[in-house]
């Protein structure tokens, strides 16, 4: 699961030893989103939020008390008001790490400025010099900050995908705030291989796409069940699938055959081809 060391520490959630689950792996998540008040993608509506104070002794203070039993990936601080240079974003995340030896960390990669609305400036410089991402264990990007078109965000994954791997370097790339049935396997065609995001508690997942829950509930569930066991049940369906497209992730890496995608064969295919031409047939 994911969670956010910033709920915690403001005890929106309770604490890792009060949670309800332990799960095989936490992802937890360095505050960014919460910290401020812009939304992903498949927000419909950007709700009134007044963030709390978010600062690195704050997220140092969760990470402090985390228990080691408890298999981690530790994600490097963010927060919307704060932008420094790349340098900087490895050199604090690598002083960070150094304190939990025993759990996965990940670096989240974020603009350099608070103008910059995307990452593009900072992954040149990585893959230019792709070794200074050497030693994490995850590279994380957000989904919003890659580009302004589905092909160009794809475009800058494959970039980076080509560098780490002509560096050796096979730490997986995580896109933030990407979790749907469509955008999900273009991005992991294009070299990403964790993905998160809210679609699956917004939306239900109905042949390859999002649609409204209470429409899934008449197509699919039934147009006399409450709207609570709709919710409850769509949650659960939307699970499943996720796991249906984890398979078809996983068999597509085996033989790089788009075709054991369940839905959008074609259209994933062509998205391909554009990249392949994006990138001159690099891949």
């Amino acid at each position: 699961m994911l969670i956010s060391a910033y709920d915690i520490f403001h005890k929106q959630i309770p604490s890792p030893t009060k949670l309800k689950c332990t799960p095989e792996l936490t992802l937890l998540d360095s505050g960014g989103y919460e910290a401020g008040v812009d939304e992903d993608l498949s927000s419909v509506v950007v709700k009134k939020h007044r963030p709390k104070a978010w600062s690195p002794k704050n997220l140092k203070a969760v990470l402090d008390q985390w228990p080691e039993r408890f298999a981690a990936v530790f994600v490097s601080y963010d927060h919307p008001s704060r932008r420094v240079s790349l340098s900087v974003q490895i050199r604090e995340a690598k002083e960070l790490f150094e304190r939990y030896p025993k759990q996965m960390h990940s670096i989240l990669l974020k603009p350099e400025g608070t103008t910059q609305r995307h990452v593009g400036g900072v992954l040149a410089k990585v893959i230019a010099r792709p070794k200074m991402l050497t030693g994490f264990d995850i590279i994380g990007v957000t989904e919003k900050e890659l580009g302004d078109s589905l092909l160009d965000r794809m475009e800058r994954i494959a970039e980076l995908r080509l560098a780490l791997d002509q560096d050796g370097n096979t730490a997986p790339i995580q896109v933030f705030g990407a979790l749907d049935p469509l955008s999900s396997c273009l991005y992991f065609v294009s070299g990403a291989e964790i993905f998160d995001g809210l679609t699956w508690l917004r939306y239900a997942y109905l042949d390859g796409l999002c649609v409204y829950r209470a429409n899934y509930g008449a197509m699919a569930i039934g147009l006399n069940l409450r709207d609570l066991l709709v919710e409850a049940k769509t949650m659960a369906d939307n699970v499943n699938y996720l796991r249906r497209m984890e398979l078809s992730m996983r068999r597509v890496a085996l033989d790089n055959k788009i075709g054991h995608f369940s839905h959008h064969v074609e259209l994933i295919r062509r998205g391909f081809d554009d990249l392949r031409a994006r990138l001159e047939g690099r891949i």
